[in-house]
């Protein structure tokens, strides 16, 4: 069996969820970087630099066995991310986004990164399955969350590709 350093005490197999865990923070870190790259943006770069950072912490946390504390984008706190992701009526005039390539490329990267993020979540899911250690699956969840609304500053004027689910 291959195995790989969890920390600084502790070998792991490269088969294990943490480290699939770790992959996928990492590949989010690096979707992150090449959108900046390519980006004419400079408003998006900052946005997502900060969605950086935060990846960057989530990964410390991971492997130092950290707690991740208050989870803070674009001055939004956890709990009004929650709130404007649930009712994007009430904050951004809009009903539920429903991906489609008429909202450009912005919108469309962003909507990306939001889907990878699920995807870490799953991972951190499987790594940690109910005992969330440093409130990992917790943040990933609300980054996720956050990147949602993050897409409708990114919309182009008109987009109407949208669902209501309070119906």
């Amino acid at each position: 069996m291959i195995r790989t350093n969890l920390n600084a005490h502790e070998t792991i197999s490269k088969a294990d969820p943490r480290i699939e865990l770790r992959g996928r923070l990492d590949e989010l870190n690096a979707r992150i970087i090449l959108i900046q790259a390519h980006s004419l943006n400079h408003h998006l770069i900052d946005d997502l630099e900060e969605v950086r950072e935060v990846i960057t912490r989530l990964l410390k946390c991971e492997v130092k066995g950290e707690n991740f504390g208050e989870l803070v984008l674009w001055g939004l706190h956890e709990d009004e991310i929650h709130t404007r992701s649930h009712n994007p009526k009430k904050y951004y005039d809009m009903d539920h986004i429903m991906p489609h390539r008429d909202m450009k490329r912005d919108a469309a990267e962003i909507n990306l990164l939001r889907t990878l993020v699920r995807e870490a979540e799953l991972s951190a899911c499987r790594a940690f399955g109910d005992y969330d250690p440093g409130r990992i699956i917790h943040i990933l969840n609300r980054l996720s969350s956050a990147l949602y609304i993050l897409t409708y500053k990114y919309l182009p004027k008109g987009y109407d590709k949208t669902i209501c689910f309070n119906k």
